[in-house]
């Protein structure tokens, strides 16, 4: 048996003003690919051969390129056609909040299972991973077999989901019988900064969703938040059981709907957690925290988001403020042209130069006077980071706060980010990045977090941002006393 492996995975904001090209994608081919989706043992261990597409991974942004998407999709559907005569199953790493200019649907994912189902009939069984800040409709649960998303927010189990993931298409594989998913989509539109998997109710929800999985009548069960930074009609949290047998479905529909009724009775319970204040405000109780390392992050530029990382606003702060001979890096501003001219100097040299792209109010450029202090290398990814370009660390005269400065947008999440730009995370008594919940990797580093509700492209108060095309009513958007499903399946 042979199993068809691709990855698209995209979440996009359009509040972001440039599109994702395909440079900006990490692509991997052949055997390649195959690694880089950290199941290659699973379907091997089983006696499958694994016919390999695409591997396709974008970081946060803007909104796809039409090109660019043409191009995946095009390579997907091109190599699924050529091996289609050899296929038994299909396994699919995606998002769920990619967003392709000039799509009429919007979602790359629908369009692209859409076509896929097309091609390999009704039968063929299919299985998508995806992360929880994604839109599942019924269309799209209409067109796979099965669909699991990562439990954890921030999303420490991704790997683990991926490979629980090809572990049920090998035994769907292997023991045939026609699988469909129970979707409960609920009118519930929220971030992830309001959503973390430590804090209810999702820390209870996704307890009741382990708890269904133990059943083995319930093949698997998650939760989708949802993902809100783009408008769409798939907008809204979502619950998905999907049962073993054709027999278990009122079983697991039973299930659905607890969940979706608890998730209702506590919806006031997604709020933010931990510490957060108004970016002045912010600065302040980092400056007061008696240890280090102190974190603020710039939520409304938040990059694992799609934001562009090109505001201002906090460095503005951090210059404004008193910040009592505390050491502070801003990691980083994505600003081109002040990332070319850095590229022209030597460490060591004086520069001056304007920071901040004054795309808006919240990019307002920055007269910098200061010393290039280090070169080095700006790397997304969470694991195996690649190169994404140039960075310069700026020490900013009389301040005590380097920036680096970068020409895309970058979240500084991991010690290596930190370790390929020349700078060291501890070295510092207050560090800046571009996100909002604090993130995976940098938890353990932490030793005091708060999140500025800072404005631009992924602002926090989300009932303040414009969406047309939603389902009305939406919590927190309307009041609304009773549960509304927004569909079902």
């Amino acid at each position: 048996m042979n199993v068809f492996v691709a990855h698209f995975t995209a979440e996009c904001n359009d509040h972001v003003t440039h599109d994702a090209d395909l440079g900006a994608f990490n692509i991997r081919h052949g055997e390649e690919a195959i690694d880089a989706l950290r199941v290659r043992d699973i379907f091997e261990e089983a006696g499958f051969g694994i016919i390999p597409s695409i591997y396709a991974a974008l970081p946060p942004a803007g909104v796809i390129a039409a090109d660019a998407f043409a191009t995946i999709e095009g390579e997907i559907i091109s190599d699924l056609k050529a091996h289609l005569d050899e296929i038994d199953g299909i396994y699919l790493q995606l998002h769920g909040a990619s967003d392709v200019r000039g799509l009429e649907c919007v979602s790359g994912e629908h369009a692209l299972l859409k076509r896929i189902r097309e091609i390999v009939g009704e039968h063929m069984p299919i299985a998508v991973a995806l992360d929880p800040h994604g839109n599942v409709t019924a269309e799209l649960c209409s067109r796979v077999n099965i669909v699991r998303c990562f439990r954890e927010s921030p999303h420490i189990d991704t790997v683990e989901t991926w490979r629980l993931v090809a572990e049920k298409l090998v035994d769907l594989m292997l023991h045939r019988r026609p699988m469909h998913p129970v979707l409960r989509k609920l009118p519930i539109a929220v971030d992830g900064e309001r959503s973390m998997s430590a804090y209810e109710p999702l820390r209870t929800i996704n307890a009741m969703l382990d708890e269904a999985e133990q059943d083995p009548r319930v093949f698997s069960s998650s939760y989708h938040v949802g993902y809100m930074r783009h408008d769409d009609d798939k907008l809204g949290a979502a619950i998905v059981v999907v049962p073993n047998t054709p027999a278990d479905r009122a079983w697991c529909e039973e299930i659905a709907d607890r969940v979706a009724a608890y998730t209702w009775e506590h919806r006031d319970e997604f709020t933010f957690s931990g510490n957060f204040a108004e970016p002045a405000d912010a600065v302040r109780d980092a400056v007061a925290f008696a240890g280090k390392t102190a974190v603020i992050t710039d939520s409304g530029d938040n990059c694992g988001a799609g934001a562009a990382g090109h505001n201002t606003q906090m460095l503005r702060e951090l210059l404004a403020a008193d910040l009592k001979g505390k050491s502070v890096l801003v990691a980083g501003i994505n600003d081109p042209a002040a990332n070319e001219y850095l590229g022209t100097c030597k460490e060591g040299e004086h520069v001056s130069f304007d920071l901040g792209t004054g795309e808006d109010v919240y990019a307002e450029p920055v007269h910098i006077e200061g010393t290039l202090k280090v070169a080095g290398d700006a790397q997304v990814g969470s694991r195996n980071g690649w190169r994404v370009g140039p960075s310069y660390t700026v020490s900013v005269d009389g301040t005590g706060v380097d920036v680096i400065v970068l020409n895309r947008n970058v979240q500084y999440g991991t010690m290596g980010q930190f370790t390929a730009a020349g700078v060291e995370f501890h070295d510092y008594d207050i560090v800046v990045v571009k996100m909002g919940y604090l993130d995976t990797f940098l938890i353990p580093e932490t030793a005091y977090h708060t999140m500025a509700l800072s404005g631009g492209a992924t602002v926090q108060r989300c009932e303040d941002i414009q969406i047309r095309r939603m389902f009305r009513p939406m919590w927190p958007f309307d009041e609304m006393d009773e549960l509304m499903l927004i569909e079902s399946c």
